[in-house]
């Protein structure tokens, strides 16, 4: 992802701010141009769009904390544009990777199409990097126009300032997954975020806010989970005493590779559990049994509010799972396996990690590699197609491994992209 500016000096934009950044704007995904647009009325095609770049400078400065501290967000640049013509361009963070998607699209007043559709995924400092250097280059041009008060200038240099240290950082990104703006954080905002970090550190933390986004305005929620989470103590009926061994006997299998997507990592790690454990590939497991193979039958799941659906504790050489109890139903009976199994997933992926919640997110790194991995290990991709060319259907298959049939279903739809990586 790379900004490209050529600055124009003969703006006649009102605004002070916006004559000083006035630029023909190129934006590049990949190797793709996704500023490149066609004028539906005239005919007229062009490589860059022309616009103030105050504005979606500003939009980054102001939400920078948002972009990488949040996760399953999407943050779509349109909403900066401020009335000017942007590509349909928008950025998504999972802790690790940052996917960058264009799509095509087209507007009117005047009649715009942009032409291309890209996407990109690229390391954090790539990005960090990226958008840096466009905000800075704004900044430069407010500066040497004797605008150097301007609002995208003091939220730039706020943000830059939070960056140079590294407790303002942790803090800050942490406010960005909770969706709270850090400079204006409540004292009561301020105060969650601080005990959370008490108990989970580093992007443990971050999924574990993120994951209470959403909950944030529904009274009391995060606040009984963030209790629930204090409240837990080590005890037999979550302890599961093989767990270290047998994820010392995977630390070759389970450290990441390099380039390697959350979902083939958990998918690998799982195939290499189910074998270590000695479950047969098409056989159907039960949570009892699991925990029995890991050391215990004195395991039992625990009441817990919603926002959580299992949590991991590292107690001295001991590990510790906290699984949430759904209820008799069978939805119920699946869904907590499904839970198990995550976390197990996560114990064996990140050994040093103190504690960790496994929670609603998707396409956070840690929450994306539990789920992956939890579908390869109750229920493996080979025994599913082998099932579906004996003609068997998804409710059957479900059925026979007591999983949901989106499980199922998604084991079906990466087959084939599984069998390519």
């Amino acid at each position: 992802m790379r900004f490209s500016a050529n600055w124009l000096d003969d703006g006649e934009n009102v605004s002070a701010e916006e004559r000083s950044t006035l630029c023909e704007l190129q934006i590049f995904v990949g190797h793709h141009n996704v500023a490149a647009w066609y004028d539906r009325s005239t005919r007229q095609e062009s490589e860059g769009i022309v616009l103030p770049a105050v504005h979606l400078a500003e939009g980054i400065a102001t939400h920078w904390w948002h972009i990488f501290g949040a996760r399953d967000v999407v943050h779509e640049v349109l909403p900066w544009r401020m009335g000017f013509a942007l590509p349909f361009l928008g950025f998504e963070f999972d802790g690790s990777t940052f996917f960058v998607s264009c799509e095509r699209s087209e507007m009117s007043n005047p009649e715009l199409a942009f032409l291309r559709d890209a996407q990109e995924h690229i390391p954090r400092k790539d990005a960090e990097r990226s958008l840096s250097a466009f905000v800075d280059q704004v900044v430069a041009r407010l500066s040497a126009a004797g605008l150097s008060k301007a609002e995208t200038a003091l939220s730039w240099a706020r943000v830059l300032e939070s960056r140079a240290e590294a407790e303002e950082r942790a803090f800050c990104e942490a406010a960005g997954a909770m969706g709270v703006d850090p400079y204006a954080a409540s004292d009561a905002d301020a105060g969650f975020i601080e005990k959370a970090a008490g108990i989970f550190e580093d992007e443990a933390l971050i999924e574990f806010l993120a994951g209470l986004r959403d909950l944030r305005f529904q009274a009391g929620t995060p606040g009984q989970v963030l209790e629930w989470v204090g409240a837990r103590k080590p005890r037999e009926r979550s302890r599961l005493p093989d767990l270290p061994a047998v994820a010392a006997q995977m630390e070759g299998v389970a450290q990441p590779v390099d380039g390697e997507s959350p979902w083939r990592r958990g998918h690998r790690v799982a195939g290499a559990l189910r074998e270590v454990l000695g479950f047969d590939a098409a056989e159907p497991i039960l949570v009892g049994q699991i925990a029995e193979r890991l050391g215990t039958r004195e395991f039992r799941r625990e009441p817990a509010p919603e926002g959580i659906v299992a949590l991991v504790a590292r107690n001295d050489d001991d590990v510790h799972v906290h699984l949430r109890h759904r209820g008799p139903k069978a939805w119920a009976r699946s869904a907590e396996k499904f839970a198990f199994a995550r976390a197990i997933g996560d114990a064996i992926c990140f050994p040093e990690t103190r504690r960790s919640a496994i929670n609603g997110l998707h396409r956070a790194e840690r929450q994306a590699i539990g789920r992956a991995f939890a579908a390869e290990f109750a229920a493996p991709t080979e025994a599913v197609l082998g099932m579906w060319d004996d003609g068997r259907d998804i409710d059957e298959i479900a059925g026979h491994f007591d999983v949901n049939t989106m499980v199922v279903g998604h084991e079906l739809d990466n087959a084939g992209r599984r069998t390519a990586a």
